[in-house]
């Protein structure tokens, strides 16, 4: 807001800016959908590192084709990028995430032998309590009969004698409430109508004034002509005591105390060891006791059979903070302390062991959890403890972590809540080893993987589980090369996520070049199919990284999605625009760490002469060059963007200007907001032209951008619509560089020319 205009100056307004700049979208945030060792199942997670994929997600097994793509894509990467990982069980019903088939490992830890106990029941709320008069507790014991107790507490009052009253002057009234310092309270004329005549009304108004002024806890009502005072304290600690005055010869009071009654001394400040005794009196033969400020009721039995409950019947119970479950006593023998599970679904947790052992503190309440895998150690939590209010709580250490130790990458606690307390509760000593551990891997099919939009949910089963991944840019499916998976994943890139992301398609295994050509032809349908994918062959080698997984060979066969898919990555944060770059070539497609390829005939040409011409990309090794991917073609050569790095540049600039334009969202159809549109896009495409990201690196040449008056006529903007156009010229990849070589004439003509 500028200054007002009232004298001569100078004035600045601040005007909103026409030209707006765009974010771009990120490009290369990759989504792998598969088998893990472990980590959660169906959830998007994201990991930027393969040491985060490791903790969360586990190592390599034999089955989790993920592992390896996620070591793959870091490896191009630099251990650098995005990855959100989705794992996949078999599932009885995809659309029912609860309908999984895979299982966490379990154990318990039980407490050294005990004695037999008691059933008892702590308050959760700290006295003192706020009650009223007439509040009670409602138990049962042993099974037995309700057992009830009342709280009670009235007001002490005194009443005057009938007025009017015939007061003077300076009068005064002394009275001391509930055992407090004397008050004198005093009339004066200026506070009545006539004060030889007060009525009782003025006199109760004088009086509670002065309590006011005092702060003092009672007041002063009518009843009938006469005026009473009542402590505002219900109890036996409640009193009225007047004491005289020289206005009390007129008022009538009786001198001397009257204290209230009940049970308790404050029935809206009750002490705990007030509720002791009470409880104590009603539910005998139970033991009462104060338990750190907080009642317990205890039955005197021993055993399973004994039991204590609070009932819902009673007025006071949820103001105590009772809860009314049943609670019971436990024969001599062992409780249940802790529930340990494997912090994941899968067959991991059955290698997985919890050793128990003595504090280093030297505190009987404390001990130290060791976490073994394959009876190595993995994770130590030392000096913990069964208090909930502790700082060591061992649940909150092991499930949440603190300050100075992370937690448990394996395992999950729960507190059985025994029946006794420190250092009683504390697991004894013993190594526990889970079992029950199931990595839901039997009758896995198709299905799994494609998944299901679930109903109320963000985000669904196997592909939809990314759903709630908004700037994913990539898809991929490691080792799943079915021609289900395949076309699921182009429906996936192309209608559900509305062509903003594009997916990497791995080959099937062990096929022979007229044998992917088949697949992909009449198998799977792919051929002309999308645009939005692009499918790869042959898979790759890469040095075994665990022998006593994958055998003693030197190397292993892999599927390439995920290495392709950080080559993407990898050149993507090159420098601005290279998602335009075709990722192919001994450069951009230069796949990190690939040693060698499942079949030979990816280094004949011939072969590759066969797959390319089907818009399938060959992964080849040229003789001193490094193994590379050689095609950068999509599955559909009749689209408008045939080739990935237009495609992708495409997607590219239509997510970037999606996000960027939403600022004229709901905003008023005018010129104005035209014009706004029109040099905000062109700034961002200036831009990408300086990126390179086009076939020409003159603006004029690059692109064409109009939201002029022919393509918003009056009869758009009735329709709430804006439009606008955006034409690229987009760069080809060279496929082809065609030589020509021949003999070298020129001294020849030369020479003929000088005869002639």
């Amino acid at each position: 807001m500028t200054a007002p205009l009232l004298s001569a100056k100078i004035a600045i307004l601040e005007e909103e800016p026409s030209t707006r700049p765009i974010q771009a979208a990120a490009t290369a945030v990759t989504g792998m959908v598969g088998i893990c060792e472990r980590g959660p199942v169906g959830v998007a997670t994201l990991v930027t590192s393969f040491e985060e994929y490791l903790r969360v997600f586990g190592g390599y097994t034999a089955n989790a084709d993920v592992t390896l793509a996620a070591k793959g894509f870091f490896e191009s990467t630099g251990n650098t990028g995005f990855v959100w990982v989705v794992r996949t069980v078999h599932y009885s019903d995809p659309t029912n995430p609860s309908s999984k088939t895979s299982a966490a490992a379990t154990g318990n830890l039980l407490t050294a032998n005990l004695a037999s106990t008691a059933g008892t029941v702590r308050a959760s709320i700290a006295g003192p309590y706020v009650l009223v008069t007439g509040d009670t507790l409602v138990f049962k014991l042993d099974g037995g009969g309700n057992l009830t107790a009342t709280f009670t507490g009235t007001q002490a009052n005194r009443t005057s004698g009938n007025g009017p009253f015939a007061l003077s002057n300076g009068n005064t009234l002394t009275v001391s409430i509930d055992g407090g310092s004397v008050a004198t309270v005093t009339f004066n004329t200026g506070s009545f109508a006539d004060i030889a005549n007060a009525t009782a009304l003025e006199v109760a108004n004088v009086i509670n004034a002065r309590f006011g002024t005092l702060q003092i806890a009672a007041h002063a009502t009518v009843v009938g002509s006469a005026v009473k005072i009542t402590s505002d304290r219900g109890g036996t600690g409640s009193g009225v005591n007047v004491t005289g005055g020289s206005g009390n010869g007129a008022l009538g009071f009786t001198t001397g105390n009257t204290a209230g009654t009940g049970n308790v001394s404050n029935i809206a400040a009750v002490t705990v060891s007030e509720v002791v005794t009470i409880l104590g009196a009603a539910y005998s033969p139970a033991v009462v006791a104060n338990d750190g400020g907080y009642p317990r009721i205890t039955s005197n039995t021993l055993g399973a059979s004994s039991s204590v409950q609070v009932t819902s019947g009673g007025t006071a119970q949820a103001k105590f903070g009772f809860d009314t479950a049943v609670h019971t006593g436990n024969d001599s023998g062992t409780l249940t302390t802790l529930n340990v599970a494997g912090k994941t679904d899968g067959t991991y947790g059955n290698a997985v062991s919890v050793v128990i052992s003595a504090a280093t503190n030297g505190d009987a309440s404390f001990f130290n959890l060791t976490v073994q895998q394959s009876g190595s150690t993995a994770e130590v939590f030392p000096n913990v403890t069964m208090d909930s209010a502790s700082p060591s709580y061992v649940v909150d250490a092991v499930n949440e972590g603190t300050t100075s130790s992370p937690a448990s990458n394996l395992i999950a606690l729960t507190d059985a809540l025994a029946a006794t307390s420190a250092p009683n509760n504390r697991p004894a000593n013993v190594t526990l080893t889970l079992s029950g551990g199931n990595d839901g891997l039997t009758s896995l099919a198709d299905a799994d993987f494609v998944g299901s939009p679930v109903a109320n949910a963000a985000a669904g089963t196997g592909l939809r589980a990314l759903d709630k991944v908004d700037d994913l840019g990539l898809l991929t499916v490691p080792a799943q090369a079915t021609a289900t998976i395949h076309n699921a994943m182009i429906t996936y890139v192309e209608a559900t996520r509305f062509g903003s992301v594009f997916a990497i398609l791995d080959p099937p295994a062990g096929l022979s070049a007229a044998q992917m050509v088949t697949y992909t032809v009449s198998t799977a349908l792919l051929t002309e199919l999308s645009e939005f994918g692009a499918i790869y062959w042959p898979r790759v080698k890469i040095a075994n990284p665990s022998p006593t997984v994958y055998g003693s060979a030197s190397t292993i066969t892999v599927a390439p999605s995920g290495v392709i898919a950080g080559a993407y990555a990898r050149n993507d944060a090159a420098k601005p625009g290279n998602v335009s770059e075709a990722p192919a070539g001994i450069e951009f497609g230069k796949l990190t760490n690939v040693l060698g390829l499942e079949t030979d005939e990816a280094f004949d040409e011939t072969k590759r002469d066969l797959v390319f011409p089907k818009l399938i990309n060959p992964i080849v090794g040229i003789t001193g060059q490094p193994i590379h991917v050689d095609g950068a073609r999509t599955l559909k050569s009749t689209s408008n963007f045939p080739t990935i790095g237009e495609r992708r540049a495409i997607i590219f600039i239509e997510t970037s200007l999606k996000n960027g334009l939403l600022f004229g969202k709901h905003r008023k159809i005018k010129t104005k907001l035209l014009k706004q549109f029109d040099r905000t896009t062109r700034r961002f495409m200036v831009e990408q032209t300086r990126n390179g990201m086009f076939a020409s690196d003159n603006p004029k040449d690059a692109f064409v951008v109009d939201y002029g008056g022919g393509l918003n006529p009056p009869s758009e903007g009735f329709a709430r619509r804006v439009n606008g156009r955006i034409a690229v010229a987009t760069a080809k990849p060279a496929e082809f560089i065609i030589l020509r070589v021949g003999q070298d004439t020129r001294a020849l003509e030369a020479e003929l020319a000088a005869a002639a």
